[in-house]
């Protein structure tokens, strides 16, 4: 994508925002349809968490399958047929959501991981499409954005859909939105050719030391587990306070709209051309991890502004530092290979975490699930830094913040 029109790098980014946003739907609308599924199916706290497991552990399959097929087939040709496998996938756990048995459930799991799998595929292209993108930095910035706008659009409407149609209808509005996304898939990066693959192959094969890898690896697995456990149970967390589903799900809205905030003042910061780029990401990473840590401190205080402050900060301070995480995470990457792993790494932890959250919040525990959350960021936030220190300054660093 280095030699393009300026007219083909909008419509490509615009093109990013919105794979980006339709691929980490469930994820950034969790705590409404968790809501739904807990009232109109009458699920308990354990199936819910069961279900955005397997939901989550797309991300995972995906990154593996990503790290094989990104350097060797069309990209192209993987959304195409990811597409094809949301649609049906979607499809088909319609008809099987109000099934009782659980021979149905254990079908719906099934489906529902086969379909996040393909979602999440689609993340991936288009987070490498953003990365190999002129402007990487905007490009990934938009990226973040096309992902906030989503979860602001579905906190927000979602609530009330469900009131009249059920849950059946967030898959229904998926299904159309994806089938319109395929038409935009021309406008991504279609990966690299033959020659181009076996170099950059042979570049990675090797690189990085045990002990990055291991910080690398720590910092995005820890970041994800501490983010997925609060906010499929946020809305939870607002029940505990007073606060109904629906005012609940227009909470999240606004929580929501500050984390386009907090994505576009990442964007911006990180494309700032005054001082070194190293030393504006340690900053941002050091403001980043401690309004999340505040975030997660507020909402253990059982207060109804406290709920408020806390969980606005906590999405704002999401959208703001992850960028800065990637960006230190991925330094070295040459042909998605990174990228996918860190699709791979988000992904298990966004798969455990629902998990083990439902576990706490079935014995009754919130304050202990926050806290639980809390030690996990802390732990990621110290993975980064000493990843920082262990690392000199290279101009991969500037992968996703420059313009």
């Amino acid at each position: 994508m280095s030699a393009i029109s300026p007219s083909r790098a909008v419509q490509s980014i615009i093109a990013i925002a919105i794979f980006a946003g339709l691929a980490n739907a469930s994820l950034l609308c969790a705590p409404v349809i968790a809501t739904q599924l807990m009232t109109q199916l009458t699920l308990s706290a354990q199936q819910v968490g069961l279900f955005f497991s397997m939901e989550f552990a797309g991300y995972c399959i995906a990154g593996l399958a990503g790290q094989w097929l990104l350097p060797r087939l069309s990209w192209h040709m993987i959304v195409r047929a990811a597409i094809v496998i949301v649609v049906l996938a979607n499809l088909c756990a319609v008809m099987l959501l109000h099934q009782g048995s659980s021979l149905w459930w254990n079908l719906l799991l099934l489906i529902r991981l086969t379909g996040a799998s393909a979602s999440a595929m689609l993340g991936i292209v288009a987070m490498s499409s953003a990365n190999r993108h002129p402007e990487a930095g905007r490009a990934y910035g938009f990226y973040i954005l096309g992902q906030c706008v989503t979860g602001v659009i579905g906190l927000a409407i979602l609530p009330p859909l469900f009131m009249h149609w059920g849950v059946s209808v967030y898959f229904i509005c998926i299904t159309g939105l994806f089938l319109l996304a395929a038409f935009m898939t021309h406008l991504l990066d279609n990966g690299m050719n033959s020659r181009q693959t076996t170099a950059s192959l042979k570049t990675n094969k090797g690189q990085g030391h045990p002990f990055p890898v291991a910080l690398r690896r720590a910092a995005v697995l820890l970041f994800y587990m501490g983010l997925s456990g609060i906010w499929t149970f946020s809305g939870a967390l607002g029940q505990r306070v007073g606060i109904s589903s629906l005012h609940g799900g227009i909470l999240l809205s606004v929580a929501a709209f500050s984390g386009v905030v907090g994505s576009a003042l990442a964007a911006w910061y990180g494309g700032r051309k005054t001082g070194p780029v190293s030393r504006r990401t340690g900053r941002a990473l050091i403001v980043g991890y401690a309004l999340l840590i505040g975030a997660l401190l507020a909402l253990t205080v059982p207060l109804g502004q406290a709920y408020v402050t806390g969980l606005i900060g906590f999405k704002f301070a999401w959208t703001f530092v992850v960028p800065f995480i990637f960006a230190t995470a991925g330094k070295q990457d040459r042909n998605g290979e990174i990228v996918a792993e860190i699709n791979l790494l988000a992904g298990l932890g966004l798969a455990v975490s629902p998990w083990i959250a439902g576990q706490i919040v079935a014995a009754g525990s919130l304050t202990l699930l926050l806290l639980a959350e809390n030690i996990l960021l802390v732990l990621s936030g110290l993975s980064v830094f000493f990843l920082r220190i262990y690392d000199e300054p290279s101009v991969g660093e500037a992968v996703f913040m420059d313009d």
